[in-house]
């Protein structure tokens, strides 16, 4: 599972044992939702004189993915969580590449909440799995592989 996710330039399921859960990659294959188009509704005429002209632009994306943190300890598991959150709760976009999908998304991390845990994150293995908000400013700004 080693390059299938990086932020920036870290391996995050190697450096960190975070990994991205099924369900994540559907907002980020679905389509960015268009800007309204200029409409004029004229009085004297029938239905609406729509711009038909201008190219069409893109609104920014609001999506949640979700993540599970995985640790062999106590310890381990809050380095993991810590280093994830600061990697992401910075000033300014950063970068997840998606080997699976092969695109690269430039997000503002927006918030988290954990939606589940496993029975004790002091003893046994710890894991948790957390809800990530995130906004892509600018949906057209994406690399291809």
């Amino acid at each position: 599972m080693n390059g299938l996710w990086i932020i920036d330039t870290t391996d995050i399921y190697q450096t960190m044992g975070v990994m991205l859960l099924k369900g994540s990659y559907l907002d980020i294959l679905s389509p960015p939702e268009p800007k309204k188009r200029l409409e004029y509704d004229y009085s004297d005429q029938n239905g609406i004189s729509a711009d038909t002209t201008s190219p069409l632009r893109y609104n920014a994306k609001r999506f949640k993915i979700n993540i599970a943190i995985a640790a062999s300890s106590h310890a381990q598991f809050w380095t993991r969580y810590n280093s994830f959150i600061t990697l992401i709760d910075k000033p300014g976009t950063f970068s997840l590449y998606i080997a699976d999908l092969g695109v690269t998304v430039n997000l503002l991390y927006e918030g988290a909440k954990c939606v589940s845990k496993s029975r004790s994150l002091k003893n046994g293995t710890p894991v948790a799995v957390y809800e990530i908000s995130l906004l892509e400013p600018n949906p057209t700004s994406r690399q291809y592989d």
